[in-house]
C-alpha cells in the first residue's frame, strides 16, 4: 500500500479527490452489497415461511390416518372410585368396573426410642457393638448398610435414604417413619441385621421387625426364618438344602413361564379367531363377484411392501410372482425375476414403448463370457490375446497377473509394474431377448392389481378387511420364545386348530371352539385365566423360595455359581443364629406393600400401581367398590373431532393468507437497500420504514411462491369419493369467502358455517357438526383423504433438487451459492477500490514530493538575493 500523504504542500484535499476519482468503482461496489443485502432478506423471508410450511406438512402427517379422528370421552358412574381415559382404540359402549383392591406401599412405624435429636448416637441409645451389617431388601435387590456406635439418627436416614427408601426421623414422638417409594408387593421391604451387632442395632432404633408377638413369647414374622429354616446338621447339609431349593424354584419359574405363554397365545388367538373366519368371508364373497380373487389377493397380501415395483402373472390355479432387480438386458431394458419351485431363477425384460405408454414383457436369454476391463472401469473394445495364464498382450504392450489382487499391470522396459494402466478379467453374464421371443402376456403390476381388488370392497367391508388382516397377520407371524411348535397352546398348534374348524363348518365352528363348544371351561378366554392364575399361583411359591434366586440364575459348577452359594450359606448360618438371639420390638408396625386388583368386564387384573391401561382405556383406581360395580362409559368425542378439522384449518388459514399477503405485496419501486453513508442522513424511524419497504415486497409475485400457494390450493379444492358418492370441503359446510366479501389477502382461507368464534359464519347452520353426529366414519374418510392429498402436494414442493434441499419448498441451495458469489464479488470489487486507491495516492505522494523539492529550490535561490 503506498504512503498516503493529504496535500501537506500543495494544500490539496487529496482524499475527497481520490474518493471522487474512484466513486464508479465504490457505486458497482455498493451494487453487489445492496443487491447481497437484499437476497440475505429473501432467504430470511423464505426461512421464515418454510419453517411454518413444514409445521404444517409435519403436522397434517398424523391426519392422514383414522386414529387422528377415532377420538374418544369416557365418563365414570362414581368418580370417587375411578377417574378413567379413552385412547384412539377405546370401544364405544358401556363397560363394568370393580376396584377389589388398592396398591400400598409397605410402611413402617419404629417404636418409641430414647433418641432427644437427629444427633443422638446409637452408643446414647445402649448400642456398645461393633460394625452393625444391615441388608435392605426391596423386591429382587438387597443392598447393604453398615452403621457403628457413633452413627446418629441423621446418619441413619440417610443410609436408609441412599438404600432406596423413604425415611424420617422424628424427634417429637421419637420414631422413625420408612416407606417404599413405591406400590405394590414387589416394592415392599424388610431391613435385617447380617450379623449379631446390626440385629442389636436395630432393636436399639426401634425398628427390629419380627410380626406380631405371640401368647408363645415369639414372632410370627421372624425376618431370619426364610433363611434359617434351609440350616442342617452341617454345611454339606444345608448345601444340599440350598440346592434343592434352587432345583424347586426352577421347576416353579419354568413352569410358570409356559402357563403364561399358554395364556398368553390363548388370549391372543380369540381375537385372531374371529378376525380369521372374518377374512375367509370376505373371500368368498371376494370370489362370488370375482372367481379367483381370494387366490390374487392372498398372494399379494403376502408381497406386502415389496408389491410396488413387483409383477404378478397367472399360471394355472396360481401366480407367479417377479420382483425388480437392478439388472438390464443388453438393450439397457429393466429385468425382472421369477424363481421357481426348484429354486432356479429366471428372468424377464420389460421393454417399454413410450410412444404408446405400454410395456411388453420378453423372456430373456442369459449367458456368460470373459470381459477385460481397463483402469478406468470400461471394457475393452478389442479381446486382448491370452499368452498364458499370467499374460495377456494388447497390441504391442504386455500384461502381467499380479497374484496379490488378480489384475495384470502393463510391464515397463525395466520390468516393473506400471500400476495405473491395469486390466481385470472377469465374468460377465449377460441377458438377450431372442430375436424369436414371444411377448408374455397376463402380466401385471402387483401394486394395481391389489388396488383393484381392494376397490371392488365396499367400504364397510375394506374396513373390516383391514382389520382382520392386521389380527391374523400379526397372530400368525408371532414367535413362540417359551413354547415349543408342538405344544397344544403354541401359535402353530391353534393356528392349525382356527383354521381345521373353520374348514369343518365356517364361522359357527370357530365360534364355538373359542367359547368352548358349549363346556364354558372349554373357551379359549377361561383356559386362558386358568392358565394365567396357575402361573401366578406358581409365581408366588417361588417367590416364597426367592433367596435361592441369584442363585439359579448362574450356571452350575461355574465358579460364580460355587461363591454364590458358599455366600448364601454364610447367610443361611448366620440367620440360624439370629433366628433364637435377635430381639424385636414389640410396638414396630409394619403395613406390607400390596399390589391393586381390579376386574373389568368380569376379567382380572393385577398390578403394581393403581394405573391400569387396558384396550384403550387408563384406568386411575382412586378407592375400593368391594362386590359393587360402577360404570364406564365410551363414546365418539364429537367435539373433540370438530376442534381437531377446526385446527387444521386455522393453521391452514394462517399460512395461506400470510402467502396471499406476501404474493399480492406492493412494489416496491426504487427502494433499495442504504448503504451506510445513506443510513448516516436518516433517522433509525426513517430507516426501519425504508427497509420495511422493501422486506415486505421480496416475495412479491414471486412464481415459486405462487406455485405451492397453488400446489395447497388445489389440494384442498378436491372431491374425495366415498361409498361411490363425491364429497368437498362445501359438503360440510367449509367453505371460503370469496373475493368480495373476504378480508383483503384473506380470499383462500376456509370458514366453517355455525362456528362460534367465526362472526363471518356463526350464524348460519352447522353442517359439519351435524355430519359428525349422523356419519363420523364419512367425515373421517373425508378429512384423511383430504390432509393426503394436501400432505403430497406439499411434499412434491419440498422434494430435493440441484437447486433447493430436503424439506424446502425454495431454492436454497440456489441462493447460498449466489450469496456465496456475491461475497467473492465484493472482495474482488474492494481489492479494485483498493488498488486505484493506491495507484492515486502515490501519484499524489509524488507531487507532493515534486513540490517540496521545488519549494526547498526556490528558497535556496532567494537566500542568495537576500
Amino acid at each position: 500500500m503506498a504512503i498516503r500523504l493529504s496535500g501537506m504542500t500543495s494544500g490539496l484535499d487529496t482524499d475527497s479527490i481520490v474518493k471522487a476519482m474512484v466513486s464508479s468503482y465504490t457505486t458497482r461496489k455498493e451494487k453487489y452489497q445492496k443487491a447481497q443485502t437484499k437476497l440475505e432478506w429473501t432467504q430470511d423471508a423464505w426461512k421464515s415461511l418454510n419453517t411454518k410450511v413444514y409445521s404444517l406438512y409435519s403436522n397434517i402427517s398424523n391426519l392422514r390416518f383414522s386414529t387422528a379422528y377415532n377420538l374418544k370421552k369416557t365418563s365414570v358412574s362414581d368418580t370417587t372410585k375411578a377417574t378413567v381415559k379413552a385412547g384412539s382404540g377405546a370401544p364405544s359402549g358401556t363397560q363394568s368396573l370393580k376396584i377389589k383392591q388398592m396398591a400400598k406401599a409397605g410402611y413402617m412405624t419404629g417404636a418409641e426410642i430414647k433418641a432427644d435429636s437427629e444427633k443422638t448416637t446409637l452408643a446414647q441409645l445402649g448400642y456398645t457393638g461393633g460394625d452393625a451389617k444391615l441388608e435392605v431388601k426391596m423386591g429382587d435387590e438387597t443392598k447393604s448398610i453398615t452403621l457403628s456406635a457413633s452413627s446418629t439418627m441423621n446418619d441413619v436416614v440417610k443410609e436408609l435414604r441412599n438404600a432406596g427408601l423413604d425415611a424420617n426421623y422424628d424427634s417429637n414422638y421419637k420414631r422413625f417413619y420408612i416407606s417404599s417409594k413405591k406400590t405394590g408387593v414387589a416394592n415392599d421391604f424388610t431391613i435385617t441385621g447380617s450379623n449379631i451387632d446390626g440385629a442389636s442395632a436395630l432393636y436399639s432404633l426401634g425398628i427390629a421387625y419380627g410380626g406380631e408377638k405371640t401368647t408363645a413369647g415369639t414372632y410370627s414374622s421372624n425376618p431370619y426364618d426364610e433363611y434359617a429354616a434351609l440350616h442342617g446338621a452341617s454345611d454339606d447339609v444345608t448345601k444340599a438344602n440350598i440346592e434343592a431349593a434352587v432345583t424347586s424354584y426352577n421347576n416353579l419359574t419354568t413352569d410358570a413361564a409356559k402357563m403364561n405363554a399358554q395364556s398368553k397365545n390363548l388370549m391372543n388367538a380369540v381375537n385372531y379367531g374371529y378376525s380369521y373366519a372374518t377374512l375367509q368371508d370376505i373371500y368368498k364373497k371376494l370370489d362370488a363377484k370375482n372367481a379367483g380373487y381370494s387366490d390374487k389377493l392372498k398372494l399379494l397380501e403376502k408381497l406386502g411392501s415389496s408389491r410396488d415395483g413387483a409383477l404378478i402373472s397367472k399360471n394355472g390355479d396360481s401366480y407367479d410372482t417377479y420382483t425388480k432387480t437392478t439388472l438390464t438386458d443388453t438393450n439397457g431394458n429393466t429385468l425382472y425375476k421369477y424363481i421357481d419351485s426348484d429354486n432356479n431363477s429366471h428372468y424377464i425384460a420389460a421393454v417399454a414403448d413410450k410412444d404408446k405408454d405400454t410395456t411388453s414383457y420378453y423372456d430373456v436369454t442369459e449367458s456368460t463370457r470373459t470381459a477385460y476391463t481397463d483402469a478406468d472401469g470400461k471394457e475393452l473394445e478389442a479381446v486382448p490375446t491370452v499368452v498364458d495364464d499370467t499374460i495377456l498382450k494388447v497390441g504391442d504392450k504386455t500384461y502381467k497377473k499380479d497374484e496379490a489382487d488378480g489384475k495384470y499391470y502393463l510391464q515397463k522396459e525395466d520390468g516393473t509394474a506400471d500400476k495405473t494402466d491395469s486390466i481385470t478379467v472377469s465374468q460377465k453374464t449377460e441377458y438377450t431377448i431372442a430375436a424369436d421371443a414371444v411377448n408374455k402376456t397376463g402380466i401385471e403390476s402387483a401394486s394395481v392389481a391389489y388396488d383393484t381388488i381392494i376397490k371392488s370392497m365396499d367400504e364397510k367391508t375394506k374396513s373390516s378387511y383391514d382389520e382382520a388382516l392386521a389380527s391374523v397377520q400379526a397372530f400368525e407371524n408371532s414367535k413362540d420364545e417359551v413354547l415349543g411348535s408342538d405344544d397344544k397352546y403354541s401359535v402353530a398348534s391353534l393356528t392349525k386348530a382356527i383354521q381345521n374348524a373353520y374348514a369343518g363348518n365356517g364361522k359357527e365352528a370357530v365360534e364355538q371352539l373359542l367359547a368352548g363348544n358349549g363346556n364354558e371351561t372349554d373357551g379359549f378366554v377361561n383356559k386362558a385365566n386358568a392358565l394365567e392364575e396357575a402361573a401366578e399361583a406358581n409365581t408366588k411359591k417361588a417367590a416364597d423360595s426367592n433367596i435361592v434366586k441369584e442363585l439359579a440364575s448362574k450356571q452350575k459348577d461355574s465358579s460364580e455359581y460355587t461363591q454364590a452359594l458358599n455366600d448364601l450359606l454364610d447367610r443361611v448360618n448366620t440367620a440360624y443364629t439370629l433366628q433364637n438371639k435377635a430381639l424385636f420390638n414389640s410396638q414396630v408396625k409394619k403395613v406390607a406393600g400390596q399390589d391393586s386388583e381390579i376386574e373389568l368386564n368380569g376379567v382380572k387384573y393385577t398390578g403394581d400401581s393403581n394405573s391400569y391401561s387396558i384396550n384403550g382405556l387408563t384406568i386411575e383406581a382412586l378407592a375400593e367398590t368391594g362386590d359393587s360395580a360402577i360404570s364406564i362409559t365410551t363414546s365418539t368425542d364429537t367435539q373433540g373431532v370438530y376442534d381437531k378439522v377446526k385446527d387444521f384449518l386455522t393453521e391452514y388459514n394462517n399460512i395461506i393468507n400470510e402467502m396471499t399477503k406476501l404474493y399480492n405485496a406492493d412494489s416496491a419501486g426504487s427502494y433499495e437497500p442504504l448503504t451506510d453513508d445513506e443510513k448516516d442522513q436518516m433517522s433509525d424511524k426513517e430507516i426501519e420504514k425504508w427497509e420495511t419497504k422493501i422486506k415486505d415486497s421480496l416475495l412479491r409475485r414471486d412464481s415459486t411462491l405462487g406455485s405451492v400457494m397453488t400446489a395447497m390450493q388445489t389440494a384442498m379444492m378436491s372431491s374425495v369419493e366415498i361409498g361411490g358418492k363425491k364429497y368437498s370441503l362445501s359438503s360440510f359446510g367449509i367453505s371460503t369467502l370469496g373475493f368480495l366479501n373476504a378480508a383483503e389477502n384473506e380470499q383462500n382461507a376456509y370458514h366453517i358455517d355455525g362456528d362460534e368464534d367465526d362472526t363471518n359464519t356463526s350464524g348460519k347452520t352447522d353442517k359439519l357438526m351435524a355430519a359428525i353426529n349422523d356419519d363420523p366414519d364419512t367425515v373421517m374418510q373425508f378429512m384423511q383423504q383430504l390432509s393426503t392429498n394436501l400432505y403430497s402436494a406439499i411434499g412434491d414442493k419440498m422434494k430435493s433438487t440441484d437447486l433447493s434441499s430436503a424439506f424446502t419448498i425454495y431454492n436454497d441451495k440456489q441462493m447460498k451459492t449466489e450469496y456465496t458469489n456475491y461475497t467473492k464479488t465484493i472482495k474482488e470489487w474492494e481489492k479494485k477500490i483498493s488498488d486505484r486507491e493506491d495507484y492515486y495516492y502515490n501519484k499524489f505522494t509524488q507531487m507532493e514530493s515534486a513540490m517540496t523539492k521545488l519549494n526547498s529550490t526556490q528558497s535556496s535561490i532567494s537566500s542568495y538575493f537576500s
